[in-house]
């Protein structure tokens, strides 16, 4: 799926019944490649006191959250797991930004980058969050987009369904 996606990003065309690639959607795609490639948080040890599995069954993503929080402040945020490319980007980010806030704040992020991936604007757009917003021409894709977020949330007591 991930090489997919991939080819998807560089091809000027884009798929059938849809809108081509912009180059705007080419550097989102740069920034999530480079997410995928080289993850913040990916298998970084932490000693966390949080931590929560989640599987996708629909695409076979596996995402394994952990934090260390203490009085309500996330010190570090880190991932394991095998997933396409999408769903690694997200979790790098998601790891990336979510060090050093409260898990307040956090979930707060969390709730508008799931506004944003419903078309709804995104506040801060020169966070690499922006990129992820690429996957709302592909509605299967945006699971692969939250699927770290929600194993996050799980992992930290929060509602998902919110």
């Amino acid at each position: 799926a991930g090489a997919f996606f991939h080819r998807l990003l560089r091809s000027p065309h884009g798929l059938v019944g849809y809108p081509p690639v912009t180059d705007l959607e080419r550097l989102y795609g740069e920034i999530i490649r480079d997410h995928a490639a080289s993850p913040a948080g990916f298998r970084k040890a932490i000693n966390a006191t949080h931590r929560h599995e989640e599987y996708n069954a629909q695409c076979g993503d596996r995402i394994e959250f952990l934090a260390r929080i203490k009085g309500g402040l996330i010190e570090a945020a880190a991932f394991d797991g095998e997933a396409c490319t999408i769903c690694m980007a997200s979790a790098s980010m998601l790891c990336r930004l979510a060090e050093g806030l409260e898990t307040r704040r956090w979930n707060e992020l969390r709730r508008e980058l799931y506004g944003a991936l419903e078309g709804q604007a995104l506040a801060d757009t020169d966070s690499d969050l922006v990129a992820l917003l690429a996957v709302r021409r592909y509605p299967a894709r945006v699971q692969c987009a939250t699927l770290p977020w929600k194993t996050a949330a799980r992992a930290l007591g929060l509602d998902v369904r919110s």
